[in-house]
């Protein structure tokens, strides 16, 4: 511990302020004491006055003892005065995923702390990239067209829905998984809820994520600047007066200003996100108007240039994609002796584009208006609670599409209205309203949670009822039984509901979700929870490679999770997963894989910090590949010039089993007023599982893989002040 002071021989009392080390934020409510039994506590700015008893030599001791705070002790000779004692916190515990065992509507629920999680090795400096290890979520190629994309639990992305601070999000990563579309460092937590949530969320069949801010007013101005090989940023926070204060935060990838890139990308991935907040208020209450933009956009060769020619690689057409949102909200939250909750009003517009050089296109705009409530409380002076809520959404969506059918195939991730092969020109108005409620009634050790959603959506013309139930039964401290079940709908993308690129005439996709488990804490370390889970769908929209998605009478999804997490001394931390699952549809009179159908599913994080500032770690995922259509042959066009492919069965094959391993090591520099965090971490995916996509030569008659970096070293860091 290293403290520092300065003053000028003045007459006691001695006057002083606590600071916290490396943050220069005031420290509260802590206790001084001196020799003599004479101690006193700091105001909210961090100042006190103190009478100190002297010894004979004229010397007196301050003393700082706080559980919060490694302790400090020294000596003084009065007069003194603008006393600073700058105090150290002690060290986190570095658990990456926390799930306690406290009663939720949600029987699953896998949260995250932003903080913990920036020591987790493969998320640089990114909280929101670890979802990706979570257990239920398949595990993706990163750097692939599809890294990004979220199944859990066998779902389709488009089946998800993802959340901040209430105001649903059109996507969660920059290109193909880089960082987050928003600054992580404001998090306070993230939830992840893989199936059979509770009644508050609705028109998804597949997961909830839900990323929450914080909402702490700063005590001065604060800031923070990151950079590492991919990306640079800066935030800066700081009080207004009056109770308000700001926040703004900024980043942008950077490799595209000195590096042309590769062949197959021909231009570097461009990303950026912005954000910015002004709030009246603190973390329990409070007023905010806010604004979040992140946009993307990349250049790249559809074909695998390895596979041709110079001739036939100069004259390969370009997929040129670009993508971005904005949300512009306001946002109120209270809460009282009974009851809490929170009002969001936003206005969300999201832009998608993708050009084929050769002619295809696609462009999908829409503007969004919501308003989303939800409250819940205590009932009387029992320990039974309620909560209660609605949410409204509507817009306009607008899909211009020019097919490009010879090229369909290779841009089906990016851009999919063009691979359908049908001219599209339309706008389509859509009105979604959700209303809900549930009880939970304590009955002992049994918590028992109803609860009923009503939904109806302009698309389908239809309101149906979605009951949901959960109970949960605590027969000691430590064990946790967990039971739910639920009807789950959802109308989907509108892309996928347009004429000529989807199916306008499908119902409403349904689904009846049920999960249960076990959650034990043995010796306050050791942490084993166990999952089973099954959905069973029904019209379900599947999409296909050629053509507007498959309208599916019945689809499956099943599987258990296993979860072991480990604590030693705080020090200490080993997270370790085994999932295994089918997501099936039928065809016919045969069940058959779906897209994200991924049978196993491993993993295993460990994080040591074998000194305060120091911190290594190690991440290690391995999941079976996940399947693809290939093709079985082609057939000549003479009117155009060119070769058709001809595909197999949907989904018949599967790609190779994806394994990688990261590496990470960290040190801190803690100085008076501002604290230096630097990182060097290592990927590595091994040769044989180091495929990110197929493609096809000119004429379809070979297929190869585009591969992706086997092994790639990343430095980075960041300074707060």
């Amino acid at each position: 511990m290293i403290f520092w002071w300065i003053g000028i021989a003045l007459a006691a009392p001695v006057q002083g302020r606590v600071i916290e080390r490396g943050s220069s934020t005031p420290v509260a409510e802590v206790v001084v004491r001196g020799a003599g039994g004479v101690e006193v506590t700091t105001g909210p700015d961090g100042r006190f006055t103190l009478d100190l008893n002297l010894d004979d030599d004229g010397l007196g001791v301050l003393r700082i003892d706080d559980p919060d705070y490694l302790p400090v002790t020294f000596e003084l000779r009065p007069p003194v005065d603008r006393l600073r004692i700058f105090v150290e916190p002690v060290p986190l515990d570095r658990q990456v995923v926390v799930e306690g065992l406290r009663p939720s509507a949600h029987p699953t629920v896998h949260r995250l702390d932003a903080e913990q999680a920036y020591k987790t090795p493969g998320t640089q400096d990114d909280a929101v990239r670890l979802i990706q290890s979570l257990p239920g979520v398949t595990t993706q190629r990163e750097f692939s067209p599809t890294s990004g994309d979220l199944s859990i639990r066998g779902s389709a992305p488009a089946d998800n829905r993802v959340f901040l601070d209430g105001v649903e999000i059109p996507y969660l990563y920059h290109f193909n998984q880089y960082a987050s579309v928003f600054p992580t460092s404001w998090l306070r937590g993230l939830e992840l809820y893989p199936s059979t949530f509770g009644a508050r969320y609705g028109d998804a069949v597949g997961g909830v994520i839900e990323a929450e801010s914080r909402f702490e007013p700063p005590a001065h101005v604060q800031g923070q600047i990151s950079v590492n090989t991919i990306i640079a940023g800066a935030e800066l926070r700081a009080p207004l007066g009056k109770g308000w204060w700001m926040a703004v935060a900024g980043r942008r990838s950077y490799q595209d200003l000195y590096s042309r890139g590769s062949d197959q990308y021909t231009v570097w991935p461009i990303f950026h996100d912005l954000a910015v907040r002004l709030e009246r208020g603190d973390a329990e209450r409070g007023t905010g108007i806010f604004f979040v933009r992140a946009g993307d956009r990349w250049d790249r060769a559809i074909a695998n240039l390895d596979l041709l020619d110079p001739v036939e690689a100069e004259r390969t057409p370009q997929l040129r994609y670009r993508r971005r949102f904005d949300v512009l909200g306001l946002r109120h939250r209270w809460r009282g002796e009974r009851s809490r909750g929170r009002l969001v009003v936003a206005a969300v517009h999201d832009d998608l584009s993708g050009r084929i050089t050769s002619g295809g296109s696609q462009r999908e705009r829409s503007i969004t208006l919501s308003s989303r409530l939800d409250v819940e409380g205590g009932i009387a002076q029992s320990p039974h609670q309620w909560g209660a809520g609605w949410e409204v959404r509507g817009g306009l969506t607008g899909l211009n599409v020019t097919p490009e059918p010879d090229a369909g195939l290779l841009v089906l991730a990016e851009a999919p209205a063009i691979a359908r092969g049908a001219a599209v020109q339309t706008t389509v108005p859509r009105l979604q309203v959700g209303a809900y409620g549930e009880t939970q009634l304590v009955l002992g050790s049994l918590r028992l949670i109803p609860g009923i959603r009503l939904g109806a959506d302009s698309l389908t013309r239809s309101a149906l009822p979605e009951p949901r139930a959960a109970l949960r039964l605590r027969p000691t401290d430590s064990t946790a039984l967990k039971l739910a079940l639920g009807r789950y709908l959802q109308t989907g993308p509108i892309l996928n509901r347009v004429e000529g690129t989807g199916r306008p005439e499908a119902p409403v996709t349904k689904a009846w979700q049920v999960a249960a488990g076990v959650e034990q804490v043995v010796a306050e370390r050791l942490e084993i929870n166990l999952d089973a889970y099954a959905k069973d769908l029904r019209d379900v929209l599947v999409l296909r490679p050629d053509g507007p998605p498959d309208l599916m009478d019945q689809g499956r999804a099943l599987g258990a999770e296993l979860v072991l997490r480990y604590r030693l001394r705080e020090r200490f931390f080993v997270w370790g997963w085994a999932g295994v699952g089918r997501a099936q549809v039928r065809r016919g009179p045969r069940w058959a894989s779906d897209a994200f159908d991924q049978p196993i599913n491993l993993g295993i994080v460990a994080s040591w910090d074998p000194h305060p500032r120091w911190n290594v770690a190690v991440r290690w995922r391995w999941g079976s590949g996940l399947p693809w259509t290939p093709v079985q042959g082609n057939v000549y066009d003479a009117s155009n010039d060119t070769f058709r492919p001809v595909l197999a069965e949907a989904f018949s094959a599967r790609m190779p089993a994806y394994t990688k391993l990261d590496l990470a090591a960290s040190r801190s520099f803690v100085f008076d007023r501002w604290t230096l965090d630097l990182r060097a971490e290592v990927w590595y995916v091994p040769p044989a599982a180091n495929v990110l996509y197929p493609t096809w030569s000119d004429d379809w008659s070979e297929q190869g893989w585009v591969r992706g970096i086997p092994l790639l070293p990343l430095l980075g860091g960041r300074a707060t002040f």
